[in-house]
């Protein structure tokens, strides 16, 4: 329904003592010092007042829609959200997702572009009422702006064209405000299986259990693991430096591999997860210990043990070997490097063996790991320096994806809390504009510095890169705090961060590129990413600009 004399407040500009209720893009993160009077105009008509989006099947389509409150109390606001509709078409109202964007508070600034503050981060399902605090001061934060995260779920089999809806916005019995919603539903369906491997640290089992409170060996806590190995695949992430329950043992002078749990790793082949990383070493035995002969043999064991077990198991062609030095900085850890690479090749050459290196080493003393590693995970730093040899590699047939660090500071792109919201956004776009793999981030749930990451944003306080650090490490929040911290319902597992949303979105873009490129069209798909992204220090950060070469991207695939 469309709702006029009740919504008068709604139509009006924020002034004191008003309420207004306006949307806005994804691409933007809304605090108290935002000018409500000046909304992302790319997605929102004003006057109008319906916001319009467009995306593909299979896709999420978000945008934001805020509640200001200026110098009033509001209490027990709803949003009720309507089914869209294109003629007898329907898009129901069960697959339009609402979140409340909790406002961390950021009380050291990252880096010397980051700004103390409240900033929106923890996408909390929207499942109660929820007031708006901008006129008493005892109770908590006084912030003007509530925005929330509108998710969009479009089904695969969603016939295509422009559906309508609304949203209602009330508070007890009294109609606060509706905004219109139109989504253009291009004919294109987002691939289910993922090209570019998007990899994501989760190996803090112990800190998730710690912060839900759980035995780490519980059967609670199991199913509550396999509830975060979910979340992250649902938002085309993969989990890495995770157990797959690979064990060994030395029996009769032979090194026997066992795997211990087999439920996690059907788990993970059914779910898609595009990169099986397995360390190199074989558990459970010293290379000084055994000498350096028979170390060797129970290697090459351990190796081909693994390998005929992926080819079984149907995830051969995602498997790839974690060298044991992390970004070599030495000629001996070079050497390590290599002294594995040829392990691994020796066993079979079409297995890869990853090292988080780029193909040129700082120091030419240190010899090169060409022939040597076959999967290069490359500091984003390094990207322009290695273009050549980058293209080296991959025309030789090799796989190099890069990482964002702590490191990486502005005008490079981070995850930061404290930073603009096109920079996860934007990380698949550079992706496809260095003609990379994928993407690899060291940790997720990087809990182990802070009580809790509701109560504490800055979750890297202890280190020489870059802290303090909002949010560094962390992309996800605990589900079972969200009742203390919003009085919204506890959920079982984890909830996303806002920036783990916009990741997604890039990433999402990121395969529809893909798409265009394989119809014949890749020197288009490559001239939208060159107008978003000059380079990995110079990339759009309006929203505007954004998803303006986004709706190019959108058209260019409706033609085809």
């Amino acid at each position: 329904m469309t709702i006029f004399a009740a919504t008068l407040l709604a139509l009006l500009p924020s002034q004191e003592g008003a309420v207004r209720i306006w949307a806005t893009g994804c691409t933007e993160k809304v605090q108290d010092d935002r000018r409500a009077e000046l909304p992302h105009e790319g997605v929102w008509d004003e006057t109008a007042r319906v916001v319009r989006v467009r995306g593909v099947r299979g896709e999420h389509v978000p945008f934001q829609l805020v509640v200001t409150a200026d110098h009033v109390e509001v209490e027990g606001v709803t949003v009720d959200v309507a089914d869209l509709t294109r003629g007898e078409a329907l898009l129901p109202a069960e697959r339009i997702e609402v979140f409340l964007e909790y406002m961390v508070k950021v009380y050291a600034p990252t880096g010397t572009h980051g700004r103390v503050g409240y900033w929106p981060d923890a996408l909390v399902p929207l499942s109660r009422p929820f007031d708006v605090r901008s006129a008493r001061r005892d109770r908590g934060p006084v912030l003007k702006h509530q925005p929330l995260w509108v998710d969009i779920d479009v089904p695969r089999d969603q016939a295509p064209g422009l559906y309508r809806g609304e949203i209602v916005v009330s508070a007890g019995d009294e109609v606060l405000g509706s905004v219109g919603i139109e989504l253009t539903i291009v004919d294109v369906e987002l691939p289910a299986r993922r090209t570019f491997a998007a990899q994501m640290g989760f190996f803090y089992g112990r800190e998730i259990a710690r912060v839900h409170g759980l035995d780490p060996e519980s059967p609670e806590f199991r199913k509550l693991w396999f509830e975060y190995l979910g979340f992250l695949l649902d938002h085309r992430c993969d989990p890495t430096f995770i157990d797959l329950g690979v064990t060994g043992r030395v029996e009769n002078g032979e090194y026997v591999v066992e795997w211990t749990d087999p439920a996690l790793e059907r788990f993970l082949v059914e779910r898609g997860l595009a990169r099986f990383a397995l360390g190199a070493v074989p558990p459970g035995v010293s290379r000084a210990g055994a000498g350096e002969e028979q170390f060797r043999a129970w290697a090459e064991q351990y190796l081909a043990q693994v390998i005929a077990h992926a080819r079984e198991n149907g995830w051969y062609e995602r498997l790839v070997f974690l060298a044991p030095v992390d970004e070599p900085q030495s000629a001996e850890e070079y050497a390590e490097a290599r002294y594995w690479g040829a392990l691994v090749r020796g066993v079979d050459p079409d297995v890869p063996l990853a090292v988080t290196e780029q193909p040129v080493p700082e120091d030419p003393s240190w010899g090169s790991l060409v022939g040597a590693c076959s999967d290069w995970i490359v500091h984003g730093s390094f990207l322009d320096e290695n273009r050549e040899a980058i293209a080296q590699r991959q025309a030789a047939g090799e796989t190099v994806t890069w990482y964002v660090s702590c490191d990486q500071v502005y005008p490079q792109a981070n995850y930061y809390i404290d930073r603009e919201a096109a920079d996860p956004r934007m990380i698949g776009w550079i992706t496809w504009r260095y003609r990379l793999g994928g993407i690899l981030y060291w940790a997720t749930t990087l809990w182990r510095e802070v009580r809790d990451p509701f109560a504490d944003a800055i979750s890297w306080k202890h280190s020489h890169c870059n802290a303090p650090a909002a949010g560094e490490g962390m992309l996800l929040y605990p589900g079972n705090l969200i009742e203390k911290y919003t009085a919204q319902a506890n959920v079982h597992g984890p909830i996303a961060s806002l920036r783990l949303a916009l990741l997604r979105e890039g990433l999402e873009e990121l395969e529809l590129l893909r798409v265009l490129a394989e119809s014949g069209r890749g020197e288009l798909a490559d001239e939208l990413a060159a107008s978003l992204c000059r380079d990995v220090h110079d990339f759009a950060r309006d929203p505007v600009e954004i998803d303006a070469a986004r709706d190019r991207l959108l058209s260019a695939l409706a033609a085809q």
